[in-house]
């Protein structure tokens, strides 16, 4: 048996054609979806190019750090420090990319930057 089509709310009017179509590109809130909005302008590109730099460079440090041959407590406060490169991204970007820059840097030359 086939359940009869319900509208949208209990004892509502049923939903229009128009909408019942469009459910999934409109938001509750009626506020343009991301994908909708327009497009980004050349300093968001270069922002957005930032991020993603930071983010693959914090991943690689992190890869590096979980292989080298230190002790347990060693690796937990560099990994600490990378938490802390990411965090400050979140509120400075090019001060977390300059900070990751001198933690990759001191681990290129032979000696992990442990505080």
């Amino acid at each position: 048996m086939h359940r009869r089509h319900e509208p949208p709310y209990a004892g509502g009017e049923p939903a229009s054609e128009e909408s019942r179509g469009r459910r999934s590109e409109r938001r509750i809130d009626d506020r343009p979806d991301v994908t909708s909005a327009q497009a980004e302008g050349p300093d968001d590109q270069e922002v957005a190019a930032l991020h993603a730099l930071v983010a693959e460079r914090l991943k690689q440090a992190h890869a590096r750090v979980h292989a080298l041959n230190v002790s347990a407590e060693a690796k937990s406060a560099l990994t600490r420090q990378l938490l802390i490169v990411t965090e400050t991204a979140k509120r400075d970007l090019p001060g977390a990319a300059r900070r990751l820059g001198r933690f990759v840097h001191d681990l290129d030359e032979g000696h992990p930057p442990l505080d």
